[in-house]
């Protein structure tokens, strides 16, 4: 992956979850593509160009123009280099009663926007509420969106802050402002979490004294060598090492099948997904534990839903289209699985939690959907065990002490599991977790994945029994 965009995605101009449509399948629509593809900012749909015919088969399809009035979408990109044709191509969608609102063109910005501003355009940003503005030694962290994501890479954050104790630390995330403040509410380095796609770091990285880019790999973008060696030399010699090795790893995070070939290595090591970010030697990470905060105010309101004895699922992943991502466990299993365990425990509940957009569970005592995360957080403490696939709110109980049933299909379990959660994972078919650019692609181009298909809510079921009867000899009758 380029560690320079010549032509980057007009974020700015772009609410953070749009459909966009690319029209252009040449070099500029390819950055824009890589560049969705790795924050996942927007979901492009797919190409438009005049040539579509002379288009191999890629991610995302190629149309022809004529085909743009069947396609739905927010924003059409025009991915030109110049500004020759994009009067007339604008005149052409125009014409096909495209409003001239959701026609985009951005050009060539050198790497970087020509504006400051965050995902909704009216919101900017007072430069000097950044960190390098603030702190002789100042980090700049890109992360992805994920909540799993910004949980794990917490461990990191702490390795950073233990070697060099006074720096101040931005994170940079799309929508951060959602999970991050609230799970790095303990940390005092923490200066700003800025909400960005990519093209506020990619304007701001050079005036860090250190700016990498955090996703399954590490990427340093940018070290004031003079700076770092001068305010804590310990820290720049480690970094120095950290480029070396990182370099001599040549593995980016882009394409995403390079991912694949990561999660293999660190297999082979014995590593996970938190030891990973030590594979250099640099950061000494040995475990899977972070502290999560628990904001106390929020206490009452957990207590107002008068829960007492319960378990919580969660169907959806966060996303809106669940039955789209591979990894889900299919909807029709959730409800069945439901009916299994009220017929066993009529007394203990079942909440739901996940996102307002999430389906709701037929026969669910209870919806915490769209919920507060700090309502969330004491949702899932509580509870007696967490049923879920692979993803951020398992991640979260798993911090809070909460025994967690995983259900794994794509992702390696080996990887992103934690020894002491139930992890089921599929005896048919695993661990095809970015093979394909694709990431939720099916190894094997089934419409219904045979690795979570064959998850029976029979088999989730007699496990969850086995971890009920384990907690009633422990504790007495539930």
């Amino acid at each position: 992956m380029p560690s320079k965009y010549n032509y980057l995605f007009p974020f700015e101009k772009i609410k953070y979850g749009s459909k966009v449509l690319i029209y252009g399948a040449g070099d500029v629509g390819q950055e824009f593509l890589q560049q969705m593809l790795l924050t996942h900012y927007a979901e492009v749909v797919g190409f438009v160009d005049r040539a579509y015919e002379q288009y191999p088969a890629m991610v995302v399809p190629v149309y022809a123009p004529e085909q743009i009035g069947a396609l739905e979408f927010d924003f059409v990109i025009l991915a030109m280099k110049t500004e020759n044709y994009v009067k007339e191509i604008t005149e052409q969608l125009i014409k096909k009663e495209i409003a001239t609102e959701k026609i985009l063109y951005a050009g060539d910005r050198g790497g970087c926007p020509n504006v400051l501003v965050m995902q909704n355009p009216t919101d900017s940003i007072e430069l000097e509420e950044l960190a390098y503005n603030k702190a002789p030694i100042s980090v700049a962290l890109k992360y992805g969106p994920g909540l799993g994501d910004c949980i794990i890479k917490k461990k990191l954050f702490e390795e950073i802050v233990k070697l060099a104790p006074a720096c101040q630390i931005d994170i940079y995330a799309p929508n951060g402002s959602q999970y991050i403040p609230s799970i790095y509410s303990d940390q005092p380095n923490l200066n700003k979490v800025v909400d960005d796609g990519g093209a506020l770091y990619a304007k701001n990285k050079n005036y860090y004294t250190l700016a990498m880019k955090v996703f399954f790999v590490i990427e340093i973008d940018k070290v004031q060598s003079d700076i770092l060696a001068k305010e804590n030399a310990t820290f720049y010699q480690k970094i120095v090492i950290l480029q070396q090795k990182c370099i001599k790893y040549a593995l980016m995070p882009f394409p995403i099948r390079n991912n694949k070939l990561h999660f293999d290595r660190m297999i082979y090591q014995s590593k996970n997904y938190f030891t990973s970010f030590s594979h250099e030697g640099v950061f000494d990470i040995q475990d899977q534990h972070v502290k999560i905060p628990l904001n106390v105010s929020w206490k009452k309101k957990f207590f107002d839903l008068k829960l007492t004895k319960y378990i919580t699922l969660n169907y959806g992943n966060g996303s809106s289209k669940e039955e789209y991502v591979t990894k889900q466990w299919p909807y029709e299993y959730f409800c069945q699985f439901v009916e299994l365990f009220k017929k066993q425990y009529p007394s203990i509940k079942i909440v739901q939690v996940g996102t307002v957009s999430a389906r709701r569970v037929l026969g669910s005592d209870c919806y915490v959907l769209g919920a507060n995360l700090e309502l969330v957080k004491y949702v899932l403490k509580k509870a007696i065990v967490h049923l879920d696939i692979e993803g951020g709110l398992v991640h979260l109980a798993t911090q809070l002490d909460t025994k967690c049933i995983v259900l794994f299909g794509p992702t390696q379990e080996s990887f992103f599991g934690y020894k002491d959660n139930i992890n089921i994972v599929s005896e048919k078919c695993n661990g095809c977790y970015c093979l394909y650019d694709d990431m939720y692609q099916c190894a094997r181009g089934l419409d219904k994945p045979e690795c979570m298909y064959s998850i029976t809510p029979k088999i989730v079921m007699e496990r969850a029994s086995e971890y009920m009867k384990m907690i009633e000899l422990k504790e007495g009758n539930l």
